[in-house]
């Protein structure tokens, strides 16, 4: 596969839909890595809220409204919603996990290292309650920027959709990581916006396909219908953390680089090869250390901090 080298300099930003292709290319090459975890995680949730629902009794209504129904309606509400929000929650924690790990294997992919899911797996977990946290303060702003009129929430949802590759690749803290995010997307809003709207399009597609493959498929079993829309659904998910981690890296680049596997080397294009296409780029000389976070010299080696080799 050869691309054109991400970064901002020599005037060259990366389109969206090149940053999309990409994402496809990667997940088409590693399909069976990239989906295993959001195919564990669409089951596992399929199978929560079928128990959920099974939990959950049905709310009897009666004709008329009587003050003995407002009495059973509060108390329905009061034992239903300690219940979805608790389930909620386990649901949130199964969505985060296979996220972040493949934020984390796309960026040891580009920066060099050997990515393994294993590895992405134990750094997400380190990580789980402030990646909670941020998802948590990220998704209210957008809840509340939709009620606003809806174009708010849009805004919210471009502005700091790059906080988990932030936090996860730079290791910042919750506020920083939404900050950073915010002066990323600033200098290309709207590849951003198009990158995520190629995402929503091709979730909604994978929605509908799943909903007329199972009706047509299966009549019966409520349950079988519901694993097979999230199986389907599930196929497009890789999509998002692995081109909103391309993307991260096409806007946090100081410098454009091609890096083979065997070893980091930046490149300065001669006048004879400004506008020729390069071969893909495995990496970039990584910026911070990828165990403690350390900003890094552009010369590094080793890591000042923490002195794990950072640099092949």
């Amino acid at each position: 596969m050869s691309w054109e080298m991400l970064g901002s300099n020599y005037h060259r930003r990366v389109s969206a839909g090149r940053i999309f292709l990409w994402a496809l290319r990667f997940y088409g090459d590693r399909f069976n890595v990239l989906f295993l975890p959001f195919l564990i995680a669409s089951l596992a949730k399929s199978v929560l809220w079928r128990f959920a629902l099974d939990v959950i009794p049905q709310l009897e209504i009666q004709p008329g409204f009587t003050e003995n129904f407002l009495v059973q309606f509060i108390n329905y509400l009061t034992f239903v919603i300690p219940i979805l929000i608790f389930f909620t929650l386990i649901s949130w924690v199964i969505d985060i996990l296979p996220n972040g790990m493949i934020v984390k294997y796309s960026a040891d992919h580009l920066e060099g290292r050997t990515p393994s899911l294993m590895s992405s797996l134990k750094t997400v977990i380190s990580q789980i309650f402030s990646l909670l946290l941020i998802e948590l303060i990220r998704g209210l702003l957008v809840i509340l920027g939709l009620v606003l009129f809806i174009i708010p929430g849009i805004i919210m949802a471009v502005v700091f959709s790059l906080a988990i590759q932030v936090m996860i690749i730079e290791r910042s803290g919750i506020f920083e990581s939404l900050r950073r995010s915010r002066k990323l997307v600033a200098k290309e809003p709207w590849q951003v916006f198009l990158v995520l709207l190629f995402i929503f399009l091709l979730s909604a597609i994978g929605g509908v396909v799943g909903e007329i493959f199972s009706n047509h498929l299966i009549r019966t079993g409520n349950y079988v219908r519901l694993i097979i829309i999230s199986i389907i659904m599930s196929l497009a998910k890789p999509l998002q953390p692995v081109a909103l981690t391309y993307l991260y890296y096409s806007l946090s680049a100081d410098q454009k680089l091609i890096v083979t596997r065997e070893q980091y080397q930046p490149i300065v294009p001669t006048p004879q090869q400004t506008g020729q296409r390069f071969q893909e780029p495995i990496g970039y000389h990584p910026k911070f250390c990828y165990k403690c976070g350390q900003k890094l010299p552009p010369d590094a080696i080793y890591c000042p901090r923490c002195g794990v080799r950072v640099k092949t």
